[in-house]
Protein backbone atom coordinates (compact mmCIF):
# COMPACT_ATOMS: atom_id res chain seq x y z
CA UNK A 1 0.00 0.00 0.00
CA UNK A 2 1.12 3.52 -0.78
CA UNK A 3 0.93 6.13 1.95
CA UNK A 4 -0.88 9.23 0.74
CA UNK A 5 -2.02 12.63 1.86
CA UNK A 6 -5.45 13.89 0.99
CA UNK A 7 -8.28 16.26 1.77
CA UNK A 8 -11.90 17.05 0.94
CA UNK A 9 -13.74 20.32 1.21
CA UNK A 10 -17.33 21.04 2.19
CA UNK A 11 -19.28 24.13 3.18
CA UNK A 12 -19.62 24.17 6.94
CA UNK A 13 -16.64 21.82 7.44
CA UNK A 14 -13.99 23.66 5.42
CA UNK A 15 -11.02 21.65 4.16
CA UNK A 16 -10.65 18.37 6.05
CA UNK A 17 -7.70 16.00 5.90
CA UNK A 18 -7.90 12.31 5.23
CA UNK A 19 -5.59 10.71 7.80
CA UNK A 20 -3.75 7.37 7.75
CA UNK A 21 -4.62 7.27 4.05
CA UNK A 22 -3.21 4.31 2.13
CA UNK A 23 -3.93 3.19 -1.42
CA UNK A 24 -3.14 -0.04 -3.22
CA UNK A 25 -3.05 -0.15 -7.03
CA UNK A 26 -3.64 -3.40 -8.89
CA UNK A 27 -3.54 -2.43 -12.53
CA UNK A 28 -6.31 0.10 -12.98
CA UNK A 29 -8.08 -0.92 -9.75
CA UNK A 30 -7.63 1.10 -6.55
CA UNK A 31 -8.29 -0.09 -3.01
CA UNK A 32 -7.61 1.96 0.09
CA UNK A 33 -8.49 3.04 3.58
CA UNK A 34 -8.19 5.98 5.92
CA UNK A 35 -10.08 8.10 8.41
CA UNK A 36 -11.29 11.66 8.71
CA UNK A 37 -13.49 13.73 11.00
CA UNK A 38 -16.57 11.75 9.92
CA UNK A 39 -15.32 8.16 10.46
CA UNK A 40 -12.98 5.45 9.19
CA UNK A 41 -13.54 4.59 5.53
CA UNK A 42 -12.54 2.35 2.64
CA UNK A 43 -11.96 3.45 -0.95
CA UNK A 44 -12.42 1.38 -4.09
CA UNK A 45 -12.46 2.31 -7.74
CA UNK A 46 -10.53 2.65 -10.97
CA UNK A 47 -8.16 4.86 -12.93
CA UNK A 48 -8.91 4.61 -16.64
CA UNK A 49 -6.27 4.87 -19.41
CA UNK A 50 -7.39 8.45 -20.16
CA UNK A 51 -6.58 9.42 -16.54
CA UNK A 52 -10.18 9.69 -15.34
CA UNK A 53 -10.74 8.43 -11.80
CA UNK A 54 -13.84 7.11 -10.06
CA UNK A 55 -13.70 6.09 -6.39
CA UNK A 56 -16.36 5.07 -3.91
CA UNK A 57 -15.58 6.17 -0.35
CA UNK A 58 -17.54 4.00 2.08
CA UNK A 59 -17.66 5.15 5.67
CA UNK A 60 -17.89 2.29 8.14
CA UNK A 61 -21.49 1.93 9.32
CA UNK A 62 -22.43 5.16 7.50
CA UNK A 63 -23.01 6.66 4.07
CA UNK A 64 -20.90 6.44 0.91
CA UNK A 65 -19.46 9.24 -1.23
CA UNK A 66 -18.67 9.16 -4.96
CA UNK A 67 -15.31 10.72 -5.87
CA UNK A 68 -14.86 11.56 -9.58
CA UNK A 69 -11.82 13.27 -11.05
CA UNK A 70 -8.53 12.82 -12.84
CA UNK A 71 -5.03 11.50 -12.27
CA UNK A 72 -2.36 13.94 -13.49
CA UNK A 73 0.29 11.27 -14.18
CA UNK A 74 2.60 12.79 -11.55
CA UNK A 75 1.08 11.54 -8.31
CA UNK A 76 -2.04 13.65 -7.78
CA UNK A 77 -5.66 12.56 -8.07
CA UNK A 78 -8.28 15.31 -7.72
CA UNK A 79 -11.82 16.23 -8.59
CA UNK A 80 -15.31 16.53 -7.09
CA UNK A 81 -17.08 14.36 -4.54
CA UNK A 82 -20.84 13.89 -4.68
CA UNK A 83 -23.56 12.80 -2.26
CA UNK A 84 -26.95 13.00 -3.99
CA UNK A 85 -26.02 16.22 -5.83
CA UNK A 86 -24.21 17.87 -2.92
CA UNK A 87 -20.59 18.38 -4.02
CA UNK A 88 -17.17 19.64 -3.07
CA UNK A 89 -13.52 19.38 -4.10
CA UNK A 90 -11.03 16.67 -3.11
CA UNK A 91 -7.38 15.80 -3.71
CA UNK A 92 -5.10 12.84 -2.96
CA UNK A 93 -1.33 12.99 -3.37
CA UNK A 94 0.70 9.77 -3.56
CA UNK A 95 3.74 9.79 -1.27
CA UNK A 96 7.19 9.77 -2.77
CA UNK A 97 10.40 8.09 -1.64
CA UNK A 98 10.93 7.27 1.96
CA UNK A 99 7.63 5.86 3.07
CA UNK A 100 6.01 4.39 0.11
CA UNK A 101 5.73 4.17 -3.55
CA UNK A 102 8.45 3.77 -6.04
CA UNK A 103 7.97 4.72 -9.68
CA UNK A 104 6.84 1.20 -10.59
CA UNK A 105 3.87 1.46 -8.21
CA UNK A 106 2.85 4.79 -9.68
CA UNK A 107 3.29 3.62 -13.29
CA UNK A 108 0.89 0.72 -12.64
CA UNK A 109 -1.91 3.26 -12.26
CA UNK A 110 -1.96 3.78 -16.01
Amino acid sequence: MIECSGWWQQNGYGRQSMNDLRLDFRGPTIYGEGKDIIASFTLSGKVRPDGSVELLKQYRNRHSVLYVGTYDGEGTLCGKWDISGYQGNWSIRLAKAGSSADDDDIQEIR
